[in-house]
């Protein structure tokens, strides 16, 4: 594959033949189009998880993914599959065997990932939404970069049956669109829906805004103005010094590290000795760093998971929202040095790492632009009140 063609080529699978299944004759979602991310199981196709030794050696699923299913039942007729970093594992949405999705918001520049092809195809206008999965920001940041609306649900109210797992008690399955009003209506279709009072409380982690650059918090600046005028002033809080876990952000992302890095290794690092496959740089190395995590590490860090998901859901409560940038940056170009991605990486999940960790919900919202492209807002709730979120979506927007 040429690098020319590497910087810009569609969303969906090439090496996947064309994935066309009809919804039910009738439903809410009918006629709406939707893709897949490539770690999501349709029935008939082989889940290729972004690795072709994967795709060759695995099986056509023999049936959909429940959320898949649920989708079809309400109408929407599913177009395709969509491409992924390796096994979900990065941030950047550069696949080495099948290229990178176009970004549209940002001619030349990387579309992130993992969730790379779901967010360009929806982008583009060649799906209505799609699905993607967010572990540690797959959905979130390239929602931000693709100026789209994003979700990360709260862990469990998504079902994930039929999805590849990365890190299962980090794993989510979320979604794309363009539009706020189909943002909320899918949840309607892939949740139990719970009407939900909107936020009494905003709080806005000022520690957050300052790990970004100076045009990311000019670009939100309006955001947050747009959010305090409906639900009142934001109070400021710096969430990294309140949990109870000494050192700050960098010990929030080292436990972010051992978590997803020794489950990632459970999941997949097994296969990968056995069959030894072709991958792109950095991404075996990854899952060979998680397996290095001893008892004791893992250990480390799930007590110091459960104090921070103990002080954000005091601090969140049943009726608070917490912003934050749902980026750290504008999208890079695409082929950057590695240098520049690993800055992104590491920026991110300084700060990012708090919905995956306390299995909260998340969006990112298109309400930011830059120079260099778009930038969402995130906005977090307490835990099971994604419909506070989906709902103030849509109040933002009117």
């Amino acid at each position: 594959m040429s690098d020319l063609y590497r910087t810009f080529v569609s969303g969906f699978c090439s090496h996947i033949d064309a994935v066309g299944v009809a919804g039910a004759e009738e439903g809410p979602l009918k006629g709406l189009t939707f893709a897949v991310k490539d770690i999501i199981d349709v029935e008939g196709i082989v889940t290729g998880a972004g690795n072709p030794d994967w795709f060759a050696s695995h099986d056509p699923a023999p049936r959909h993914a429940s959320a898949v299913q649920r989708l079809l039942d309400a109408g929407a007729d599913l177009v395709g599959k969509t491409i992924t970093e390796e096994f979900a594992y990065g941030l950047i949405g550069e696949n080495f065997h099948y290229g990178t999705p176009v970004n549209p918001r940002a001619k030349g520049c990387i579309p992130g990932g993992s969730s790379s092809g779901s967010a360009s195809v929806v982008a583009c206008g060649q799906a209505d939404f799609a699905l993607g999965t967010d572990t540690g920001g797959s959905v979130r940041v390239p929602a931000s970069f693709c100026g789209l609306y994003g979700i990360r649900p709260s862990h469990g109210r998504v079902p994930t049956e039929g999805i590849l797992p990365l890190a299962p008690s980090l794993d989510t399955c979320g979604w794309f669109a363009r539009e706020a009003p189909l943002f909320r209506w899918i949840a309607k279709v892939l949740m139990d829906w719970q009407d939900t009072p909107p936020p009494g409380r905003v709080l806005i982690a000022e520690d957050a805004f300052e790990l970004v650059a100076d045009e990311v918090r000019d670009a939100l600046a309006p955001a947050l103005s747009r959010v305090e005028a409906i639900y009142g002033a934001a109070k400021p809080i710096r969430p990294s010094d309140r949990a109870g876990v000494d050192g700050g952000y960098p010990a929030w992302q080292q436990v972010m590290q051992v978590t997803r890095g020794s489950e990632a290794a459970a999941s997949h690092l097994a296969w990968m000795r056995a069959t030894d496959p072709e991958m792109g740089p950095h991404f075996r190395e990854r899952f060979e760093a998680g397996d290095d995590y001893g008892p004791a590490d893992v250990a480390d860090a799930t007590a110091k998971r459960a104090m921070i998901e103990g002080f954000l859901a005091g601090a969140l409560g049943d009726d608070a929202i917490l912003l934050v940038p749902a980026a750290p940056s504008a999208a890079p170009p695409a082929g950057a040095d590695e240098a520049v991605y690993d800055r992104l990486r590491t920026t991110n999940e300084l700060y990012n790492c708090a919905a995956p960790l306390a299995r909260l919900p998340q969006v990112s919202l298109p309400l930011g632009e830059t120079a260099a492209g778009s930038v969402g807002l995130g906005v977090i709730a307490g835990h099971g009140r994604d419909e506070m979120l989906l709902d103030l979506a849509a109040a933002v927007v009117r």
